[in-house]
């Protein structure tokens, strides 16, 4: 015959008498020490008198070790022990121990209407780490989202307005922040005719149920559609209506912009439909290029010598052929060479042709000249500044005799050839330092012709960044578009290698990318890690604010984890960091995450969480 399990064995203590819960049979006990839950009981003085096997192993103590003790000695939680106290109002409440999640039910031990204290059920739920940082991070995710949209959006709840992102402040003017919380029906519509669209639509949308559009003109001249759409709880009433604002004006503009590909001419009364052609591949327009283009028109019809100067990859080669295009010689040889390029023993050869048997290693047929090639036609001269000072010389008096002879010859080859040179270098400091001669250039610099930076003509970044995704669209059969933010990094961005640098970046980007449409994540990290660099190097004070902002922005981000920290430590609301982020082409989620990872592998970190003060 089993013997029955005493009280301390139940994990009771012996209690006061006529109280409820221990009055019960044993098999109660049994049945409540099996449990799937906690359940703790204590009696009027707050001394434990029950804990069963679920509970002991939550809070980690035995029974003998915690029956018939005080709460306040086995409990830390203020929360807990106001439940334990006579005063608990909330009988059902969430708390966090020691990384468990439990939801806790109190229920009062009465008998005859008296208190004789009170029991609690701890049941388990999911654990969930750093609550707070998952919900900062949907909350950011969800901001992200609201943010990163083109179109203007606000979220109301039929009465007022829960949300509104920055897109609405700049089609409209109207500063978001003075909107959110606000009463639809308070709303300033005599001042702002966007405000009275909204007012207007949100009372429709809600009243029809349905989806409505309303279109509308600005102060400013600006056309925008304002659309309603209803959010239905699962009793199919609206409890929130969604309006997105479109800017018709600016879609329009936009669209017309990414239709200037390529072409850029002069009046249409002063160009022929074939001279048109010949224009393939220029893009001009900011009025330096246009006043360029104007100039470059003027001298392709005489024969005078032309320097083009201008930084390392702006197109000085590109507008040698076009002089030539435009030229009458257009049908003659176009013969190009790169000074810097042929070896100094060779340069004499090259330049001016060799009879067979004139040096060792000759040709047996001996060979002609650049300039002997290049007769009737034009002979570009690319780089001209890297020529040594002996060759120099040489070339001085073929320019000025018309006439050259070839390596072993005794003959004069009479010479109708036009000049075109181009340097990225100072031949004007050159000559004062004597590695340049004075009358060589002053044969050379007849029309200098000077092309600017791409940083000094902003206006041409974004129809060349199209013409060049055209042409790498069709070379590797595919078909990228410029993604909006992407635009405006690329326009931001000085471009020290000039136009050749974003045609490269453009190639790199189509052949990389993994989406349909180009974002600042497919840009090359080079240009990413570009920040204040900048600032040290010669740019308006725009561009130099940009730089800085951008830098900070990286900074905060990787010391604070998420936006809406970096936020506040840069004194600015959250959605601007994400805004700024997006047109600066920072990846938030890469930045916060590295910043994140590096935090949880700090082993200080972990030693400091893990001690007891």
């Amino acid at each position: 015959m089993q013997k029955k399990k005493s009280a301390s064995q139940h994990g009771m203590a012996k209690p006061a008498k006529n109280n409820g819960l221990i009055d019960a049979p044993p098999l109660v006990f049994e049945l409540l020490d099996v449990a799937n839950d906690g359940i703790i009981a204590f009696d009027e003085t707050g001394h434990m008198i029950y804990i069963n096997q679920c509970a002991q192993q939550i809070f980690d103590i035995r029974a003998d070790d915690a029956l018939g003790k005080p709460a306040v000695s086995i409990i830390e939680k203020d929360g807990l022990l106001n439940l334990i106290s006579k005063s608990f109002l909330d009988p059902v409440q969430s708390y966090i121990w020691r990384e468990r999640s439990l939801v806790v039910t109190a229920s009062r031990l009465t008998h005859k209407n008296n208190h004789k204290g009170c029991m609690l059920l701890l049941q388990k739920t999911t654990l969930i780490k750093n609550n707070e940082d998952e919900i900062d991070q949907i909350r950011e995710e969800f901001a992200s989202l609201l943010e990163s949209s083109y179109d203007g959006i606000i979220i109301a709840d039929g009465k007022s307005i829960l949300q509104v992102n920055a897109s609405f402040g700049r089609i409209t003017g109207v500063s978001p922040g003075l909107l959110i919380g606000k009463n639809i029906n308070d709303l300033n519509t005599e001042d702002h005719i966007c405000l009275a669209a909204v007012q207007e639509v949100t009372r429709l949308t809600t009243y029809h149920k349905k989806t409505l559009t309303l279109q509308r003109c600005l102060n400013s001249g600006s056309e925008i559609f304002v659309t309603g759409n209803p959010i239905f709880d699962r009793h199919g009433q609206v409890i929130r209506v969604l309006l997105n604002v479109r800017d018709v004006t600016e879609l329009k503009s936009l669209e017309d912009q990414i239709k200037k590909i390529a072409t850029v001419c002069e009046d249409s009364n002063h160009l022929s439909d074939d001279k048109r052609k010949l224009f393939q591949g220029i893009v001009a327009e900011s009025p330096s290029m246009r006043r360029l283009i104007d100039l470059v028109l003027r001298v392709s019809r005489v024969d005078s010598t032309v320097l083009l100067v201008g930084e390392s990859g702006v197109g000085k080669d590109v507008f040698a052929r076009l002089l030539y295009r435009l030229s009458d010689r257009n049908q003659k040889p176009f013969v190009s060479v790169n000074c810097g390029a042929i070896p100094d023993n060779l340069l004499e050869s090259e330049f001016f042709g060799y009879l067979k048997g004139a040096f060792t290693g000759a040709d047996v047929k001996g060979r002609a000249g650049l300039f002997e090639q290049a007769n009737q036609g034009i002979l570009f001269l690319d780089e001209v500044g890297e020529l040594p000072l002996q060759l120099q010389v040489k070339l001085l008096k073929v320019i000025q005799d018309r006439c050259c002879r070839r390596l072993g010859d005794s003959k004069d080859i009479h010479l109708n050839v036009r000049i075109l040179a181009a340097t990225n270098r100072d031949l004007h400091q050159m000559v004062s330092d004597g590695l340049f001669r004075a009358d060589l250039f002053y044969r050379l610099y007849v029309v200098p012709i000077a092309i600017p930076a791409l940083r000094d003509r902003h206006e041409d970044i974004l129809p060349l960044s199209l013409m060049f995704l055209n042409r790498f669209n069709t070379k590797y059969k595919v078909s990228q578009t410029l993604g909006h933010e992407l635009m405006s990094v690329l326009e931001t961005y000085e471009w020290p290698g000039n136009v050749r640098e974003l045609a490269n970046v453009i190639e790199r980007m189509v052949v990389t990318a993994d989406t349909n449409v180009l974002m600042p994540r497919h840009l090359p990290q080079s240009i990413k890690d570009r920040d204040c660099s900048d600032v040290s190097r010669t740019m308006n004070l725009k561009r130099a604010r940009e730089a800085l902002e951008r830098k900070l922005i990286i900074s905060a981000l990787s010391k604070t984890g998420n936006t809406r920290k970096a936020g506040k430590l840069l004194g600015i609301d959250h959605s601007n960091v994400i805004r700024k982020a997006q047109r600066y082409g920072i990846d938030t989620r890469t930045v916060t995450a590295q910043a994140r990872e590096k935090e949880n592998s700090n082993p200080s970190r972990g030693r400091l969480q893990n001690s007891t003060f």
